[in-house]
């Protein structure tokens, strides 16, 4: 409906009441996916998720929580307070302009402060409905798409085949395959380098561009179909909290 490439002119004339952002990263993620990996996947999801909505989308924010990967090449990040007053900004000036429903897609698993400026911001800003659904609940709506489902947690099957469907001139073909011996709990301790010296933590070996675009779809209709869902839930349990007050 509305994005970046309309002006202020037609957006203004559009009237958008739904935002979608989305926060990616630029980090290693071996040896055959680009650093942006996070960013373009979230970027181009999101796109989509707005473009179902009839909503304004922002350019995704490029720059996250990457700690874990410490000092490879390219990979930088922002501190958890800096993403959040960044989040925080977003969502207040949007809601200056009169738009109350505010999606945010996280496309990087190590933003765990996004989770608390939700809560926040929803608390101190009445008339604001800020969401940041998941499309894990889309994995069971139907047969499993990648095999290494529950192992992985980074450049594996599932994100090579996601940049296969994406930008597959972007992928190599040197695609290694390992899975530490220690839980995910590990990059709270240690850089992933210590945990994997390819950087990997997954099969990228099994993935293909018909699994990531199949895996895209089915997250797309989640996320198309749930978002509705939450704020339409939203709006009967503020109703409900503001009956109970006047009685």
């Amino acid at each position: 409906m509305s994005d970046p490439f309309m002006t202020t002119t037609e957006i203004a004339a559009a009237k958008p009441t739904m935002a979608v952002i989305a926060v990616g990263a630029v980090e290693q993620h071996g040896p055959h996916l680009p650093v942006g990996t996070d960013f373009l996947w979230i970027q181009e999801l999101s796109r989509r998720v707005a473009t179902g909505l009839d909503a304004y989308w922002v350019p995704a924010l490029p720059f996250s929580m990457s700690e874990c990967h410490g000092p490879t090449a390219g990979t930088i990040w922002l501190q958890p307070e800096t993403l959040a007053e960044v989040i925080r900004d977003l969502v207040s000036f949007l809601e200056a302009q009169g738009i109350h429903r505010v999606v945010l897609l996280n496309g990087h698993g190590g933003n765990f402060v996004l989770e608390s400026v939700v809560q926040e911001l929803n608390a101190t800003h009445p008339q604001l409905r800020l969401i940041m659904p998941t499309w894990y609940g889309a994995r069971s709506e139907g047969p499993p798409i990648f095999e290494s489902a529950g192992l992985e947690v980074h450049a594996g099957e599932s994100e090579t085949s996601t940049q296969l469907t994406f930008n597959a001139e972007h992928v190599g073909d040197d695609r290694p395959d390992f899975i530490p011996t220690v839980g995910r709990e590990f990059l709270d301790y240690a850089y992933i380098s210590a945990l994997s010296p390819s950087g990997v933590w997954g099969n990228a070996s099994k993935a293909s561009r018909e699994k990531g675009e199949r895996s895209v779809e089915r997250t797309l209709n989640h996320l198309l179909r749930t978002i509705p869902q939450i704020f339409d839930t939203l709006e009967r349990l503020r109703d409900h909290s503001t009956a109970v007050v006047l009685a």
